[in-house]
């Protein structure tokens, strides 16, 4: 029998555990994102030395009932809930209005991820335990995505509502009307709202006072994502482009930058030295930083797992390469570093396997990297007998040891 147990998983529910089964292992070991226990089995887990590394540990009445949920939940003033009830909510959460009798079931909540309720309802939910971020919203409000889009579709739709976004709302479609949105009574309320110039005045007393408003120009594309310039940009998007997320440049965006008539990057903006001046014209204004970047004109390599450069390769692409977003990149060893500072650049990328002798080359082009060597140092290249002693120890290792993998767990 396994002498040690050692548990991993999200959520472990070991509020009934027995004495018996804690007896059984010289030692426990729990792993996992969340812990729940009670009050006898708390104590009884101190006595034996369990080992708890977790983020969150919630004390909840033995009886009480667990409900987890994965994705969206919304509680409303209908639901029927049995007896006692512990809640815990991996993605988002939201507490509709009226449902303070529905709240008095639950022991307590737990929400990793986002959880939104009406104003009326504060005083309510002090049960609540948010690993992330928590908003209430006015009563009565009907709640859109985090990012609203108000255009003329939506406007057709629209009632005599206050419409809330947690974010931000777009109101550049230069089809939206905002007359016909007053007369039906819409009112809009949001930390954000872009807003197209010519809409300002009939949209400007329909909006939240409270709420920042970004004025653009007509015909402005607001881009949610990271861009990478070129000419497929601009024919999409067209000349005027509002970025939320950071703007890349390379060669092939040199035309593209000279076409564009109004550009705001809300994030950092990565160019080439050569454009570096062609961007800082172009660009209307920028939150983040530019960044001149090491990248080639040539081949572009990019959101690649496992990747291989090898000197024929370099040698081949005498515009250089450029590598980005790939978690690991190794080179062969016998590029010459010259070669390597000529022809090669690496960004965005969390390893980069080389030569002792490669190393001084491969940092001097390479940007955001998190590791650069040719043995990484949690588990590098090892000798045979190395190799077998290892294995022979994590075989003992495993015979001893009761391991559980899981995604819930009932101790």
């Amino acid at each position: 029998m396994a002498k040690k147990m050692m548990i991993n998983c999200g959520n472990c529910d070991a509020r009934n555990v027995r004495e018996e089964t804690l007896a059984a292992y010289e030692s426990i070991t729990i792993n996992a994102g969340s812990v729940l226990v009670s009050r006898e089995s708390k104590d009884l887990m101190n006595r034996y030395g369990v080992t708890m590394n977790c983020g969150d540990i919630k004390e909840i009445d033995k009886d009480a009932r667990i409900n987890m949920v994965n994705g969206k939940l919304q509680i409303k003033s209908s639901d029927v809930v049995a007896g006692k009830c512990y809640l815990m909510v991996n993605g988002s959460l939201d507490i509709g209005s009226d449902t303070q009798k529905v709240l008095e079931h639950y022991v307590g909540i737990h929400v990793n991820g986002s959880v939104t309720y009406p104003e009326s309802m504060s005083a309510f939910v002090g049960m609540l335990s948010v690993n992330g971020t928590t908003t209430a919203y006015p009563d009565g409000a009907v709640v859109l995505k985090r990012n609203a889009v108000v255009d003329h579709l939506f406007a057709l739709r629209a009632k005599k509502n206050l419409y809330w976004s947690a974010r931000r709302m777009i109101m550049v479609d230069p089809q939206l009307d905002g007359a016909a949105l007053m007369a039906k009574g819409a009112a809009f309320s949001a930390k954000e709202v872009i807003l197209a110039e010519s809409k300002v005045e009939s949209m400007i007393d329909l909006i939240d006072e409270k709420a920042e408003i970004i004025i653009v120009p007509d015909g402005t594309s607001v881009i949610m994502d990271d861009v990478t310039l070129d000419a497929a940009t601009v024919k999409k998007y067209g000349k005027k482009l509002y970025i939320i997320g950071d703007l890349k440049v390379f060669a092939e965006g040199a035309e593209s930058l000279e076409q564009l008539e109004y550009l705001n990057v809300r994030g950092d903006a990565s160019v080439t030295a050569e454009l570096q001046d062609r961007l800082t014209e172009a660009l209307t204004e920028i939150s983040g930083e530019v960044k001149v970047s090491k990248l080639h004109k040539g081949r572009r390599i990019e959101d690649k797992m496992n990747l291989r450069i090898s000197k024929w390769l370099l040698e081949q692409e005498t515009d250089g390469i450029s590598v980005s977003d790939c978690m690991k990149l190794t080179l062969d060893e016998d590029i010459p570093a010259e070669l390597i500072l000529e022809r090669l650049s690496v960004s965005d990328c969390l390893e980069v396997r080389c030569s002792a002798d490669q190393e001084a080359a491969v940092a001097a082009v390479s940007e955001d990297v998190m590791w650069i060597g040719s043995a990484h140092p949690e588990g590098g290249d090892m000798d045979i007998g190395s190799l077998v002693k290892g294995a022979l120890g994590g075989a003992k290792a495993l015979l001893d040891t009761k391991i559980v993998n899981a995604g819930d767990y009932v101790l």
